[in-house]
């Protein structure tokens, strides 16, 4: 194969396998509009880590002939939707508003445990995003020489980096921007539930297990299995979840009460000395004060310099 051919065959199968990126890393960078943790930077660190998973894993399943099938990968989606629901409760329970949400944002220092947890959400949903990827990627190298391979790993790296900037760009126009950061908090959750019904439904893990357990199993049951499965696993989660988010909330509320009493009681002590100490000056001034001659003491004086101004007089 030519240069040119495994240039062209390389952009073929990202493209493919990729188109759906698009859309979750548009959901990325809208979260970004709202949580400065979120920053454009991380999320393309995460990308390209999540990808390089991706890599490895397909050159393993080449290494072990094509050992690791792709659908049950796609089981995997219910930790974006899980994340959905998260999300939904946090929005639902929120304590924040506008005003202290400014004020969070200004005072807001990024940490290094914070930036690598946001690196490892990202590069983790892009890896379970991954599975049509894996499939793909593992026959496409068993048929490609050494450099061949070579070829597609550095065409499919740059092609992360120009999915990325096509993402920041769409995020990037004023309108949408705009539209982000009033209401990304709102939609956020939805689009990471639907990412995660979309990465279900396109690795068809459902029917490949469907398949699995009707062929091991004479009654056929795959169906309600996965049901009943499916069904308590999202019952279990969501209340494990709820509980969390809602124990919580009452220990922020706790803490505000506490916080409120406790600045009352600080108001009062600085308050409360002030009444005493005024008494206390004016009694001191008061003692101070020369006191006011009376009338019989004028009218006293007032004679006895009358006299001594008659003696003074030469007759």
């Amino acid at each position: 194969m030519h240069l040119g051919e495994a240039i062209g065959t390389a952009c073929g199968a990202f493209a493919a396998t990729n188109i759906d990126d698009i859309f979750v890393l548009v959901t990325f960078f809208a979260e970004s509009a709202t949580n400065r943790a979120m920053s454009p930077l991380n999320i393309t660190i995460g990308q390209y880590a999540g990808f390089t998973a991706i890599t490895v894993i397909s050159m393993i399943g080449f290494g072990i002939s094509l050992a690791l099938p792709s659908e049950p990968i796609g089981f995997l989606g219910f930790l974006p939707m899980l994340l959905g629901f998260w999300a939904l409760f946090d929005v639902v329970l929120s304590r924040a508003a506008a005003d202290d949400s400014e004020h969070a944002d200004e005072q807001y220092h990024m940490t290094n445990a914070t930036r690598l947890k946001i690196i490892a959400k990202v590069a983790l949903i892009t890896l379970i995003n991954g599975g049509d990827n894996i499939g793909t990627y593992i026959p496409l190298f068993s048929q490609t020489r050494g450099a061949e391979i070579a070829v597609y790993v550095v065409v499919f790296y740059i092609g992360v980096g120009v999915w990325c900037l096509a993402a920041w760009i769409i995020m990037k126009q004023r309108q949408v921007l705009m539209v982000a950061q009033k209401y990304a908090e709102y939609f956020i959750p939805f689009l990471y539930m639907g990412l995660g019904v979309f990465v279900i439904v396109k690795s068809h893990c459902y029917p490949w297990s469907i398949d699995h357990i009707n062929r091991k199993l004479p009654a056929h049951p795959g169906r309600l299995v996965l049901a009943l499965c499916t069904t308590g696993f999202l019952i279990l989660a969501m209340s494990i979840m709820f509980a969390m988010k809602w124990r919580t909330r009452q220990k922020e509320i706790a803490e505000e009460s506490a916080a409120g009493v406790g600045g009352a009681v600080t108001e009062l002590a600085e308050v409360g000395p002030q009444p005493l100490t005024e008494r206390t000056q004016t009694v001191d001034d008061a003692s101070q004060t020369p006191e006011k001659p009376t009338t019989a003491d004028t009218s006293l004086a007032s004679t006895i310099r009358t006299e001594d101004d008659k003696r003074q007089i030469p007759p």
